[in-house]
């Protein structure tokens, strides 16, 4: 984003402004993942580009909340892509020709297309894949089979494994007949990964990012729920971050999540279903009364 983040009033539009804004997972002008990765120049230039577009949804979010509410969202990466679709077909910038094109051969599905899109500013035409992606370091090392889902069903080198797939299905023939069931032509792929990178806690700085990561990404920290009672005091300063909530860091005006002292945060999480990871914020009060996220974290 800018180097001064702009405030926005409204929590639907502060994650609105992070899913434009927000710095790409990882960096790789050589291609050497083989993918046409989009870059953090192209994130800044529409974020700039767009601000006052966002800054005219915070001033009346209701379009925005209606869209929300009707997509019925659950899960983060919905969240995102909703998100997403939103700034698509509601900014002049950009033309969504197709969104979420399934590619059959018979009876079964081989992929889905994310988006087929048109910028009306760059004049181009593409496909475009898109993930918000939240991993950890399992093992101190770079490869991306080491960094995990925080539900361990999930890996980057997997993600990125199935963004080849996809960016590959224009290119068979049941993608190429589908594109043309739709009259429009060939065109290039491009993938759009965000999220978050979280280290462990007691050695931040000690553990490699990933491969071709960038190097302003979105990173947190991470502990084991058997180890959160380091975090037990009577200050409050946390804030535990349902799956809605993932995406923009946490501020507190129009917000209703609690903040909660380190022992209520623990005595919260530490029993709850094991299998769940939980998402936390630190927050400290701001000059207007409000607080906000400083750091985040995640309790597996």
């Amino acid at each position: 984003m800018l180097n001064k983040t702009p405030h926005f009033r409204h929590p639907a539009v502060r994650d609105l402004a992070w899913v434009i804004g927000s710095t790409p997972m990882l960096d790789d002008p050589n291609k050497k993942s083989g993918l046409n990765l989009i870059d953090n120049q192209w994130v800044e230039d529409r974020f700039t580009r767009h601000l006052e577009w966002i800054y005219q949804q915070d001033e009346d979010p209701t379009a925005l909340m209606s869209y929300l509410a009707n997509e019925h969202i659950e899960l983060v990466g919905k969240r995102f892509e909703a998100l997403m679709k939103y700034w698509f077909t509601h900014h002049p910038d950009f033309q969504l020709l197709l969104s979420n094109i399934q590619v059959k051969q018979q009876e079964r599905t081989l992929g889905e297309i994310d988006f087929i899109l048109r910028d009306h500013w760059s004049e181009e035409t593409y496909h475009l894949e898109i993930a918000c992606k939240y991993y950890y370091a399992h093992a101190p090392s770079a490869d991306w089979n080491e960094w995990w889902g925080p539900n361990h069903q999930d890996r980057l080198a997997l993600k990125m494994q199935k963004f080849h797939a996809q960016t590959g299905l224009l290119r068979t023939a049941e993608g190429r007949a589908v594109m043309r069931s739709y009259g429009i032509k060939r065109m290039p792929s491009a993938v759009l990964l965000k999220g978050y990178l979280f280290f462990p806690y007691n050695q931040l700085g000690a553990y490699p990012a990933p491969h071709l990561a960038f190097k302003r990404h979105n990173s947190g920290w991470y502990v084991h729920r058997n180890d959160l009672s380091i975090f037990k005091g009577d200050t409050p300063q946390w804030v535990i971050l349902p799956r809605a909530y993932w995406l923009a860091p946490y501020h507190s005006e129009n917000n209703p999540l609690p903040i909660l002292t380190g022992t209520e945060m623990y005595e919260l999480i530490h029993d709850k279903d094991q299998d769940r990871a939980s998402l936390v914020a630190q927050v400290t009060p701001s000059d207007n009364g409000h607080f906000r996220e400083i750091n985040r974290g995640i309790v597996r």
